[in-house]
């Protein structure tokens, strides 16, 4: 199948198609929820069209500033990242647009609620319209950048089929290439290699030394404007919180962890505060209903109360709505005991795909997550956060090993990586590691994807049981 028109040219003009594609859609939607407010705005009445104008060619300069914040990449930004560069890019466009204004003495002339709903809209038509781009063009075999790995004694294989089967990241394995001992012979074949793939970023395998990698980043680097560089020891770190920094005669890499900064930490309790502030006044009602809901369909008690461990490995209790009958921990034991398949599958993450202990209400509280909504308590009593880890019991830290400390860093979560990753259909040790990544990589942003991204994951009752 030939590639569309319009790639050709760009593969010709060596402009990468995903890029162009993106900015392509960052215009529709800068210019598009722009035009949609001055319209409103002007049917209304009042709106200087003159001034309206002026405006909209200011926001053609978004995608050099999304430029500048990385949105245009070889390698895509983690979406958290991304979600802040593109509030950044329309907080920095629409605060150019009102020092003009200013500085022009003519903001009396223009629509303030223009201005402030364009910023608003774009806040949230951005990502939806980059989440479009992706969702038409990212199947298309050009989309992906062409990736060529550099190797040396075979271990190129293994990087080349991390990216195929990863093709999240955008990036498609086209060839593996052996790297020459000597530097004449290495110029040669870098330079044939660029004539064969002139558009395709190169990667230098980890399983070169040191030395070798320096000394091949710095003559690939002359034939290819970019190279992808793995150092051996970062694919231990699984930090995005690396920044490198000059000193002097040698490089430096500072690695952050955020979560060891109190006022940070104040600031997400102070966040898990308002969210439930804002979200009490709707969840206060269904909470009373679904008390009401759980009493009418089994006896027993409306709230389950649970021993967890915490922050610090200190154990607390955390509440949930009532979706097993009663003496479910009894009723567990003798299934336990009287069926081994059942045991096997305990023992592996301790959940129960089809457990027999659920009620009809609870199947469906269990299905939308709305069991979850008391430990809201918790978060008000300081034990747990919107987001994090999930909280865990005891005879589960074995299965936590070493990232059992950077699980007690902070609050478990009522959401969490965990939660938007596929929930109980991921296996034990994909959820120890995504606990570990959320603590070293933390930031409000990471916080807010998680919680955008709990949303559809809730209703759509993905991996829930």
């Amino acid at each position: 199948m030939k590639k569309p028109i319009l790639i050709r040219i760009l593969c010709r003009l060596n402009i990468p198609p995903r890029p162009f594609l993106l900015c392509i859609f960052d215009l529709f939607a800068l210019l598009g929820t722009a035009i949609a407010m001055f319209s409103l705005r002007l049917i209304w009445g009042g709106i200087d069209l003159t001034l309206s104008q002026c405006t909209l060619a200011l926001l053609l300069l978004g995608p050099f500033f999304a430029a500048t914040l990385g949105l245009y990449r070889t390698v895509d930004l983690p979406p958290h990242l991304e979600l802040k560069a593109l509030f950044t890019l329309t907080s920095t466009v629409y605060a150019i647009i009102l020092t003009v204004l200013f500085l022009t003495q003519t903001g009396d002339l223009f629509s303030r609620l223009a201005i402030i709903g364009g910023w608003g809209l774009t806040i949230i038509t951005l990502p939806l319209m980059r989440w479009l781009c992706r969702r038409i063009f990212s199947r298309a075999k050009w989309w992906a950048t062409p990736l060529i790995i550099l190797d040396k004694d075979g271990q190129g294989q293994n990087m080349f089929d991390y990216f195929s089967n990863n093709p999240g990241f955008n990036l498609h394995p086209t060839a593996i290439y052996p790297i020459a001992s000597d530097i004449e012979t290495l110029r040669h074949s870098i330079a044939s290699i660029k004539r064969k793939h002139p558009n395709a970023l190169p990667l230098l395998s980890m399983s070169l030394s040191a030395k070798t990698q320096g000394s091949c980043a710095v003559e690939i680097s002359r034939h290819f404007r970019k190279v992808l560089f793995v150092p051996t020891f970062y694919s231990s770190l699984r930090r995005t919180w690396l920044t490198p920094c000059d000193l002097g005669k040698i490089g430096g890499l500072i690695l952050q962890q955020k979560l060891r900064d109190k006022w940070r930490v104040y600031f997400k309790r102070t966040l898990d505060l308002i969210g439930c502030a804002l979200g009490s006044v709707v969840l206060i009602p269904l909470g009373l209903l679904l008390i009401l809901i759980v009493r009418l369909d089994s006896p027993g008690p409306a709230f389950y109360r649970q021993k967890r461990l915490g922050q610090g490995g200190r154990t607390i209790l955390i509440y949930k709505f009532r979706t097993m009958v009663s003496d479910s921990e009894g009723a567990l034991r003798r299934l336990l005991t009287e069926d081994s398949n059942l045991r096997e599958e305990w023992a592996k993450d301790h959940k129960l795909k089809n457990d027999p202990r659920i009620t009809r209400v609870g199947n469906f509280l269990r299905k939308y997550s709305l069991d979850e909504l008391p430990q809201l308590l918790n978060v008000l009593k300081g034990e747990m956060s919107l987001v994090g880890p999930r909280p865990i019991v005891e005879s589960e830290v074995e299965k936590y090993k070493s990232a059992f400390e950077d699980y007690c860093l902070v609050r478990p979560g009522i959401t969490g990586l965990w939660q938007i990753s596929g929930r109980n259909n991921t296996s034990y040790t994909e959820r120890v590691y995504l606990d570990s990544y959320y603590v070293n990589n933390w930031s409000v942003w990471l916080d807010w994807w998680i919680l955008i991204k709990t949303i559809p994951v809730i209703l759509g009752a993905k991996g829930a049981y």
